[in-house]
């Protein structure tokens, strides 16, 4: 950390003044220790890749990686990139600039990065696409500071903002616009990743960056951070070419193996842009909307006719589309309540963990939900059945595992207030035809304002088992809430075995914790099929779920901290304390010998039964 914050004392600069040589990189990566030697064959091609790059970055809307030579000791990798708001020949005459300044600057190293204000390039010999390199390693500072009070938050929702939608919302995975701070002040801000990130990876970049602001330069009007696969820049005046950004975010994706020129000629004018972006988005969300209506008006007319005490089939629509409807509790006092919660909810959260609603009916007594059909159903008809656990192998666990938590840290950090959801459980996961997981049953999750994260109830709702302690006995909820049922969720994907489920007196998380501190990690897996390749994986994901579960809320981490673990070896994990809810079986309190157990071990705490208070029930599966 201290020399980070002296690379940022040095590189510090007020943006506003006089800038540097255009020509020169802002960043530069050379490591010492990647020397190739000259006249081999890594030589030729690397020179042949990085003449290729900026003509086919030109030729795709400014963005171009290949990679040269067959044999795999000799192949160089490449990636080029131009700010999205860029004209063409000022792409061109960066990344030509780029490659002169790479020979002059990284002579004879393998792997190599220079990162400008309006494009970036690096090349290595080991294959980097997709890694998502999220440390900051760059921050330059406008060393003017804000005056006006609100200057802060404002940039937070701004760069919040952008930062979805640059990950979700725009081909290009650019985004920029503004917010006015007073009549005659705003805040421009501009976000950008490297397009060959995955949507997530790009969220929790750009996510990184943002969070670096308060370091580096808090209550300042102005910084640009930068890390190997996204950068970020707010200033107070317009430093990004408006009509040409727009034209960015606007456009549709390029068909597939075509490229899409997005540089804006010089001269157009920006009433066709505008036209185009109202019709890209109107059109669309009429016919969302369209099609919900009719499938709830087709539902509430075909409910008519069903007897009272019929149960509602899962349904194919007339136009082919298979759906899954859930029908709530007749005698429920809060099902319709909970209902309208999760349409809500749902209707308004968009991610790839989370499950899409279709429509729904209220008529009378009868409540209906119909959701998008997942064909692979609920997680625990899979894991818990020992006819079927080994139709999952390790890593598909493991991207389940992954996929849960990214839709949880969407809940609690990226989606626009922060959800609890109160029942994470394996019923609750379904899975699609990829055996990708998606979260589902929102009826009991509480909505909270970024800063009102920690709730309070007296009437505890959920799934024993599932629920943490300050929960089940004191009412207190919060994400930390959701990270202890993730935890228990975790362990059951692994072991196989239900939280529920009782052997010797024991239950899983005693179970695990045992086989921990033993040692004994082999007992864990009779139920899971590792394919013998990734023990340490299996291992990692055991240690992140038995930090999840820890009975104190404040030593469990955030599911931002969980995501990261799980997809990165480097990080040292803290050692675990003892599970919350372990039950100490007699036999090891008390053997032949009158031995006791270990004092740092398990404590004693009370045990209940399976029971899922909540007030809303299904016919159908999964739940």
């Amino acid at each position: 950390m201290s020399s980070l914050l002296a690379f940022l004392l040095l590189s510090s600069f007020i943006l506003a003044g006089a800038p540097a040589n255009a020509e020169d990189p802002d960043y530069t990566d050379c490591p010492s220790d990647t020397n190739y030697t000259r006249g081999s064959a890594f030589e030729a091609n690397l020179n042949a890749l990085l003449s290729s790059l900026p003509a086919a970055a030109l030729a795709s809307s400014g963005f171009a990686r290949d990679v040269t030579g067959a044999a795999l000791d000799e192949q160089a990798f490449g990636l080029a990139q131009c700010r999205a708001d860029v004209n063409s020949s000022t792409c061109r005459a960066c990344l030509d600039g780029s490659v002169r300044d790479m020979a002059s600057n990284c002579p004879g190293q393998k792997d190599a990065m220079l990162i400008y204000d309006k494009c970036l390039l690096r090349h290595s010999n080991a294959n980097f696409f997709g890694g998502n390199y999220r440390s900051v390693v760059l921050a330059l500072v406008n060393t003017k500071n804000a005056t006006q009070p609100q200057f802060t938050s404002t940039l937070g929702t701004l760069m919040g903002n952008l930062r979805e939608k640059a990950a979700y919302g725009t081909p290009r995975m650019f985004a920029a616009g503004s917010a006015t701070l007073t009549p005659f002040v705003s805040i421009y801000g501009m976000v950008q990743c490297t397009r060959d990130l995955a949507p997530d990876d790009c969220n929790l970049c750009l996510a990184t960056a943002v969070g670096y602001i308060p370091t580096c330069c808090n209550d300042k009007e102005g910084a640009r951070i930068a890390s190997r696969s996204c950068s970020i820049r707010f200033e107070v005046y317009p430093f990004y070419n408006e009509s040409a950004a727009e034209a960015a975010m606007s456009l549709a994706p390029s068909p597939e193996g075509g490229p899409v020129n997005h540089f804006v000629p010089a001269g157009s004018t920006g009433s066709k842009r505008t036209v185009r972006t109202v019709l890209l988005v109107s059109i669309p969300v009429a016919v969302t909307l369209l099609v919900v209506v009719l499938i709830a008006l087709y539902l509430c007319k075909r409910n008519r006719k069903l007897r009272k005490h019929s149960k509602i089939p899962s349904g194919i629509l007339q136009n082919g589309q298979e759906i899954a409807v859930k029908r709530l509790s007749t005698t429920s006092q809060q099902g319709q309540v909970e209902m309208k919660n999760e349409v809500v909810l749902v209707a308004k959260l968009q991610h790839k963990n989370l499950v899409r609603i279709l429509g729904c009916c209220i008529q009378e007594h009868e409540r209906l939900l119909v959701y998008e059909f997942l064909s692979n159903n609920s997680l625990d008809k899979i894991i818990f059945n020992p006819a079927r656990q080994h139709e999952l192998s390790w890593g598909q666990r493991h991207k389940i595992i992954e996929g849960i938590g990214r839709g949880l840290l969407y809940l609690h950090e990226d989606s626009r207030l922060t959800i609890i959801h109160r029942d994470l459980k394996a019923s609750n996961i379904l899975l699609d035809k990829d055996m990708n997981p998606k979260i589902s049953d929102f009826g009991l999750a509480k909505l909270f304002d970024v800063d009102l994260s920690v709730g309070n109830t007296s009437r505890i709702a959920g799934t024993y088992g599932y629920m943490s302690p300050e929960y089940a006995l004191h009412g207190m909820f919060s994400t930390k809430s959701d990270v202890f049922s993730y935890g228990v969720l975790v362990l059951e994907i692994i072991t196989g075995r239900r939280n529920t489920h009782v052997q010797e007196s024991e239950d899983l998380l005693s179970f695990v914790w045992r086989c921990w501190r033993r040692g004994s990690i082999g007992e864990l897996l009779d139920g899971c099929p590792t394919d013998g390749r990734q023990p340490q994986e299996v291992l990692r994901c055991v240690h992140v779920g038995l930090l999840c579960v820890q009975e104190d809320p404040q030593l469990r981490p955030g599911m931002a901290s969980v995501v990261i673990m799980l997809n990165s070896r480097s990080i040292t994990l803290p050692a675990p304390t003892a599970p919350a809810f372990v039950v100490v079986p007699r036999a090891a309190v008390d053997d032949a010998h009158g031995s006791s157990i270990d004092r740092d071990g398990p404590r004693e705490a009370a045990r209940w039964p399976s029971i899922n208070y909540a007030s809303s029930v299904s016919d159908l599966e999964p739940r």
